[in-house]
């Protein structure tokens, strides 16, 4: 069965921190195009990531890049990635709140199926500290609000009934990646090195199937 894998997330799915293989997707990508045998590509793999993109980024966006990289022909399959710059706190203010996310994922989850794709929603990532880490002036990230996002988005997925149906039908699969990474797996605090991108590859190719 050929597929078209569109994945979309922020600048973790860019591939920032990775000098080596320019990130996870782009490992994802390498690793499915070069499983065809045949100079024929049976499976295609399209990286969007927008650095900074929060889940109304995504929502804003999801229409044109669908309409950019579907494949009528193929199976689609969504891979999206997103959530940590949501939880991000600037001047004291989250910049989405939970109901705000979880709002913008429930739209994007049902516009992505609404579509014909398959859906494998990426948990999120933790940072390096286990205190507030300050990553600009007045800018912050906190493991325990990107930990309480992260199980918002699980309770998304498995007790919002009409959407744990939509899913159920849709094949929306959930990878949890909060215990993934760990203080040696990144680069600047916020983004994994080349160690921490390839660990999220490798737990994405295991887990996808």
């Amino acid at each position: 069965m050929n597929t078209n894998y569109i994945i979309i997330g922020d600048s973790i799915t860019y591939g920032i921190g990775d000098f080596e293989s320019s990130g996870w997707a782009s490992m994802f990508k390498n690793y499915i195009v070069n499983k065809d045998d045949s100079k024929v590509c049976n499976n295609y793999v399209h990286v969007v990531g927008f650095p900074g993109a929060t889940s109304l980024d995504i929502l804003d966006k999801i229409d044109s890049i669908l309409q950019a990289f579907l494949h009528k022909e193929f199976t689609n399959t969504v891979i999206l990635s997103i959530g940590v710059n949501d939880t991000q706190v600037f001047n004291g203010k989250i910049k989405n709140t939970i109901e705000q996310y979880k709002t913008n994922i429930q739209k994007i989850i049902k516009y992505v199926i609404g579509r014909g794709c398959n859906l494998v929603i990426l948990g999120l990532t933790r940072i390096e500290s286990d205190d507030k880490f300050l990553w600009k002036p007045n800018k912050y990230y906190d493991n325990d609000i990107i930990s309480e996002y992260d199980r918002d988005l699980k309770l998304i997925l498995n007790y919002d009934v009409e959407l744990k149906e939509l899913c159920k039908k849709n094949k929306v699969k959930y990878i949890q990646m909060q215990d993934i990474l760990e203080k040696d797996d990144f680069i600047d605090g916020l983004h994994p090195n080349h160690k921490g991108h390839k660990k999220i590859f490798k737990y994405v190719i295991e887990n996808i199937k």
